[in-house]
């Protein structure tokens, strides 16, 4: 699962289950720091509203991600 670029977990979630994480932005790259984030806390906070992968490559990924991985219960989009 390390080789996925926006595919991540699925991490234990007591409300939802197994949660399976995709993030259409760069590592920790937000514009707020929760401490409950399972991507941990935020190193680039930002504002500005931009695209910082294509829609098309994020759900290729998600796709081959479902061809050869683990189950999970949820997905959660951070």
């Amino acid at each position: 699962m390390s080789d996925f670029k926006y595919v991540f977990g699925p991490i234990p979630s007591r409300r939802l289950g197994r949660s399976l994480g995709i993030s259409p932005l760069p590592k920790k790259t937000c514009n707020y720091s929760c401490i409950y984030c399972q991507l941990g806390r935020t190193d680039k906070m930002t504002n500005k509203r931009q695209e910082f992968y294509k829609t098309e490559d994020i759900i290729a990924e998600f796709k081959q991600y479902l061809k050869d991985s683990d189950k999970f219960d949820i997905v959660t989009v951070v």
